[in-house]
C-alpha cells in the first residue's frame, strides 16, 4: 500500500479524529524530501507534530527547533550543559532534586549529538519520503485496539517505556525508532502547554515498517471484535426500572432462547460464567438450553455474543 492508502485505512480502522503523522530524522548529506516547507517561526518537535496532524508537512533544520533539550535529544545539536546537568529542571519545579533529575535523564532514550541533521514531519498519506516512525494522536479505546492488533499479530503483551518527560523527541521518536516497538505516551509537560492535544487524547507511536502488519490485525478485529465492542453488546436494556449486570435481590431472571433462531455455535455456553447454558441435541441439530437459570448473575454476555440475536434475559419481581 502506498501513503494514502496506509493513512485511509487507519483512518477508516480505529475512526480517528487526525491523519497519523510521518516522522523522519535526516542524516548528514541526505537530502530534504520534496513538499516540504521550513515553518516561519522555530517549532518544538511536539508543536510540528500537532501541526502536521493538521495537514501541515514540516522541514525542520536545528535553527528552526525551539525547544533545545528536544533538539538535544534527537541528536541534532549539542545538549546544553544545564539541561545536562538537569539544573534546569528543578529551576521550572518540574523534579525535587539533582539526584532525581539526572536519573531521570540518564535512562531516557537519546541519540548521540549530530546524529541527525534535521527533522521532517508530515500527515501519512502526504508524506514523501519514507517515516522512521509513525505518531498517533489517539483517545484511549482507539489506542487499546492498537494494542490489541499487535497481540493478535504476536500473541505478546505491551511493554511500554514512557514518562511525564521529553514526550515526543524521546519516548515517540528515538525510544521507537531504537526499540522497533510501539510505544506509548501520555504527553509531558511542553506537549500539553504548547499543543491542543485534548486531556482525554493520548500518543502512541508505531515504526513504519510495521504498519500493514498492525492494518491486518485491525481489519480482522474489525470483523467482530470493534464493532461489538463500540455497540457496548454487554450493556444490558432497562426493564421496568431493573438493570444488570447485578441482578437485583427478590428479582428472577428468565432466558429466552428463540430455538428457531439459534444455529448451535456455542458461543453462549462457552462464554456463560456460571453455567446456565448447555449444549442439547433436537431433532434440528444442537441448541443452547437454559438449565440453571438461577445461578443466571445477568451478566448479559450470552446476549451479546450471540450472532443471531436469539437470546433475550427477562427479570422480574419475584
Amino acid at each position: 500500500m502506498n501513503h494514502q492508502e496506509l493513512s485511509r485505512e487507519l483512518k477508516e480502522l480505529l475512526t480517528l479524529r487526525w491523519s497519523p503523522v510521518a516522522v523522519r530524522l535526516l542524516k548528514h548529506g541526505e537530502e530534504k524530501p520534496a513538499n516540504v516547507f521550513e515553518p516561519s517561526v522555530p517549532l518544538r518537535h511536539c508543536q510540528a507534530i500537532t501541526a502536521a496532524r493538521r495537514g501541515n508537512s514540516i522541514y525542520m533544520p536545528p535553527a528552526k527547533h525551539a525547544c533545545p533539550d528536544g533538539s538535544a535529544i534527537m541528536g541534532l545539536i549539542p545538549m546544553s550543559p544545564k539541561l545536562r546537568s538537569g539544573e534546569l529542571y528543578l529551576l521550572f519545579k518540574k523534579l525535587p532534586n539533582i539526584e532525581i533529575a539526572r536519573k531521570m535523564i540518564a535512562s531516557r532514550s537519546e541519540f548521540a549529538t549530530g546524529t541527525y541533521r534535521a527533522s521532517v514531519v508530515a500527515p501519512l498519506e502526504d508524506a514523501e519520503f519514507t517515516p522512521d516512525v509513525v505518531i498517533f494522536t489517539l483517545y484511549p479505546e482507539q489506542a487499546m485496539w492498537c494494542c490489541c492488533a499487535s497481540s493478535y499479530g504476536s500473541g505478546d503483551r505491551q511493554v511500554f517505556n514512557t514518562s511525564g518527560f521529553n514526550s515526543t523527541c524521546s519516548d515517540l521518536t528515538v525510544q521507537v525508532m531504537k526499540s522497533q516497538r510501539m510505544n506509548i505516551s501520555f504527553g509531558c509537560y511542553g506537549a500539553r502547554a504548547i499543543s491542543d492535544i485534548s486531556d482525554f487524547e493520548t500518543y502512541l507511536a508505531i515504526p513504519y515498517d510495521q504498519l500493514p502488519a498492525l492494518i491486518a490485525s485491525l481489519k480482522k478485529l474489525a470483523v467482530k471484535s470493534i464493532p461489538e465492542a463500540r455497540r457496548k453488546i454487554y450493556m444490558p436494556p432497562v426493564i421496568d426500572n431493573v438493570s444488570g449486570p447485578e441482578q437485583q435481590e427478590g428479582c428472577h431472571v428468565s432466558v429466552r432462547i428463540q430455538q428457531d433462531r439459534c444455529n448451535g455455535c456455542e458461543l453462549c455456553v462457552a462464554f456463560c460464567p456460571d453455567a446456565v447454558l448447555e449444549m442439547r441435541e433436537t431433532a434440528n441439530g444442537p441448541k443452547a438450553v437454559a438449565v440453571a437459570e438461577e445461578k443466571c448473575s445477568s451478566c448479559y454476555t450470552c446476549v451479546g455474543q450471540c450472532p443471531q440475536k436469539a437470546i433475550q434475559l427477562e427479570q422480574r419481581a419475584n
